[in-house]
């Protein structure tokens, strides 16, 4: 019999990923897979991140007080409620008409799509700059308790993901969508450093995110300047698991492991000179290395996940393909003595080992902080070199507003 030879399609192409690829899926997504089956063997602690703000909902259907260590509702393990009351609001109105079993129902859905679209999207999604199998070593921040607690923080990304997808639409769409999830978690306000890092005037960027800020903060200031004795009761029960209990593994992370009190003044302080010097490299970065408007998002996207200041389980998964962009756009600059810049891809995947050795030996605390600290590291050192050796490139953009202004005046 002859064969048959059907004809191939144009713009399809079979995918068949070599063996180094799967090699890698296999090691670097082993934590997580291995903590899925341990957290399912232990399951009662499975959603508890979702009880929370579930039974924070009951609470104040029932008029009783949603801040407190041991928060109890019948039938769930919840961990105490540290967001602000409009968080709980939101709840309870749900829980009102579709009762709780709805609105779990109803949280499952968006939950487990934003769950899937934060893997897809950065690891294995084509349109995503770089080669997918380059970004699996990132595949080791992702935990399980990210996937499998419920934390709420998994549908903010989530939202913050479609924002940033949505750019090329109009970037108000990303500052709504930051704005929004700021409503719940005010740290996702470093995701506009994503806007400051597009190309566009430099007037709008700081228009943009300024108009982001100022929605974001809306809530959380109409709690603190209405909210009363419970205002006290909310900060005080944040800051005993921010600063005490789980510092993460971001900056409030690093200084823990240093024994630096994170809710000290001190702190706070060299908080805002880490993310000003991180602003500023990564705007040095984007316009030295000429990036596209692709790049540079994924790039912001990386940047505003290292400047969340209690860095989670949950805020991981957009960090890993805005690094490699610099780790490969970098390399075409470096000379022959530049052994940072030729071996950036070599520097990340280093600290990703070092980090999936600490997963599979029970150090991941430890590691974790080291390794993020690492690459923060990495950042800033590509940044100082991008501005000692190609300040034109830098500053032409911002050269150019003032040129305008000039010639406008003389005419």
């Amino acid at each position: 019999m002859a064969k048959l030879n059907l004809p191939r399609l144009p713009g399809l192409r079979p995918f068949s990923p070599p063996v180094t690829s799967i090699w890698m899926l296999l090691l670097f997504f082993l934590p997580l897979a291995l903590g899925i089956l341990a957290k399912l063997y232990r399951s009662k602690y499975v959603f508890s991140e979702y009880q929370s703000v579930a039974c924070a909902g009951l609470k104040v259907l029932e008029n009783a007080p949603v801040y407190a260590l041991n928060l109890q509702c019948p039938g769930m393990r919840a961990a105490s409620f540290v967001y602000i009351p409009g968080v709980a609001q939101v709840a309870a109105f749900f829980e009102r008409f579709l009762t709780e079993p709805g609105f779990l129902v109803l949280y499952l859905v968006f939950y487990l799509a934003a769950a899937a679209a934060l893997i897809y999207v950065p690891f294995f999604a084509r349109p995503t700059p770089g080669n997918w199998h380059d970004r699996l070593p990132f595949g080791v921040f992702l935990s399980s308790s990210a996937f499998m607690l419920g934390n709420i923080a998994v549908i903010l990304h989530g939202i913050v993901l479609l924002g940033a997808l949505a750019i090329e639409i109009t970037p108000w769409l990303f500052v709504a969508a930051v704005a929004l999830a700021a409503w719940v978690k005010p740290t996702f306000l470093t995701y506009l450093i994503v806007i400051l890092l597009l190309d566009m005037p430099l007037v709008r960027r700081i228009g943009l995110m300024a108009t982001g800020v100022i929605i974001g903060l809306l809530p959380l200031g109409h709690f603190i300047l209405t909210g009363g004795g419970l205002t006290s009761q909310w900060y005080a029960l944040l800051s005993h698991y921010v600063f005490n209990v789980t510092p993460g593994v971001g900056f409030f992370g690093w200084l823990s492991l240093t024994g630096m009190d994170p809710a000290h003044i001190g702190a706070k302080v060299a908080y805002l000179v880490f993310a000003g010097l991180i602003t500023i490299n990564g705007l040095a970065l984007a316009e030295g290395l000429q990036l596209n408007r692709r790049e540079r998002i994924w790039l912001g996207l990386s940047l505003g996940a290292l400047l969340i200041p209690r860095i989670m389980s949950e805020d991981v998964c957009l960090i890993g393909p805005g690094l490699l962009i610099l780790a490969d756009r970098s390399a075409h600059l470096a000379g022959r003595a530049q052994a940072v810049l030729k071996n950036g891809r070599g520097i990340i995947l280093a600290l990703c080992v070092v980090a999936l050795a600490g997963a599979l030996t029970g150090l991941a605390d430890y590691s974790e902080p080291v390794v993020l600290f690492g690459l923060s590291l990495y950042v800033l050192w590509l940044g100082q070199h991008m501005i000692a050796t190609r300040l034109p490139y830098i500053l032409s953009p911002f050269a150019a507003i003032f040129v305008r202004k000039s010639e406008t005046a003389v005419n």
